[in-house]
């Protein structure tokens, strides 16, 4: 948890996970603001893909340095 709180304050775009339960509140609040809850939800998934992807160059690292070991 540490750690994906150094990488929050590192990286801004990671500040648009505040948008995560926003989006999700805005749904149950107002069904029919399908533009709102569009842009919302962009809004939402840019910083969980920059997260799953500095989550796969960390797998595929630690996998590298494993198998140039064996």
């Amino acid at each position: 948890m540490k750690l994906l709180l150094q990488e929050i304050r590192r990286n801004p775009l990671l500040w648009l996970l505040v948008f995560v339960p926003i989006a999700l509140a805005a749904e149950k609040l107002n069904h029919e603001a399908h533009t709102l809850h569009f842009v919302l939800s962009v809004l939402a998934i840019l910083p969980l893909a920059v997260l799953l992807s500095h989550a796969t160059e960390s797998v595929a690292a630690k996998r590298a340095i494993r198998s140039a070991v064996c």
